[in-house]
């Protein structure tokens, strides 16, 4: 049996590597292969059609921030005029992103799409956020302090280059504007009946069915259920606090 001599540096940037459960990890913050794969995330959230793998390398892309800075002269000279028209046209796009979605979109350790669209029910930009909105949102302690710390060390970098406007998730909702499914046993209110009372009161067409023309999806117990699935890959917005969501219209 041939022995094999595990790497001690990261064979892109050369970084001391740290084993953790038998696993080698980089912890250079700008590893050129790190930094790629943190764009690709991102465009992929953002659903941001055509900025795979290789077109990060053919721009040479080395950061988020450089995605909103592109200059389109010279990204038709690497892409070609109709990529680099219709890439641009996606990069726009972008921009209209909910909260919810950049959050997730930004790598950050322990912060998925489940516990930004949690976060997203208590504020709407990264500026408000705190551990009090993240206790709020039932964000556990590990993922709280990996927020924070992506927080203060990399999002003051961003901060400026980024271009959302987020909207408030919802502003006094015309009557029958907005769809509201509810998924599972409440914590709220003793029944289903009693909470969709409450919400038909604020304007909102309750129903059972989940499609992709549903505003919010209510699910308390945060179970997996097969709602809560399906609401994730469509993009609505998940609501573990109904009381909290109500008491803000």
């Amino acid at each position: 049996m041939k022995l094999i001599t595990p790497p001690t540096n990261c064979p892109v940037c050369d970084s001391k590597l740290e084993l953790v459960n038998d696993q080698l990890f980089c912890r250079n913050a700008s590893c050129e292969a790190k930094v790629a794969k943190k764009i690709e995330h991102f465009a992929k959230t953002l659903k941001i059609k055509g900025l795979g793998p290789a077109t990060i390398e053919k721009l040479g892309l080395s950061s988020i921030m450089e995605i909103y800075s592109l200059n389109k002269e010279l990204a038709e000279e690497d892409l070609g005029s109709k990529i680099a028209i219709k890439l641009f046209q996606e990069i726009e796009y972008s921009k209209s992103a909910s909260f919810a979605t950049v959050l997730a979109g930004m790598s950050i350790p322990l912060i998925g799409s489940t516990a930004a669209s949690k976060l997203a029910e208590h504020v709407n930009s990264f500026d408000d956020i705190s551990e009090v909105a993240c206790k709020a949102a039932g964000i556990g302690e590990k993922a709280t302090n990996s927020l924070q710390d992506w927080l203060y060390y990399e999002y003051p970098e961003l901060k400026e280059f980024l271009p959302f406007k987020f909207d408030r998730f919802v502003s006094k909702p015309d009557v029958n504007s907005q769809t509201i499914c509810i998924s599972g046993k409440l914590s709220s209110f003793s029944t289903k009946s009693k909470a969709a009372e409450a919400l038909e009161a604020k304007g909102f067409r309750v129903t059972d069915n989940l499609t992709k023309t549903v505003d919010f999806l209510v699910d308390e117990e945060n179970k997996g259920s097969s709602k809560r699935v399906k609401a994730e890959s469509y993009g609505i917005t998940v609501i573990s606090d109904l009381n909290y969501f109500i008491s803000q219209l």
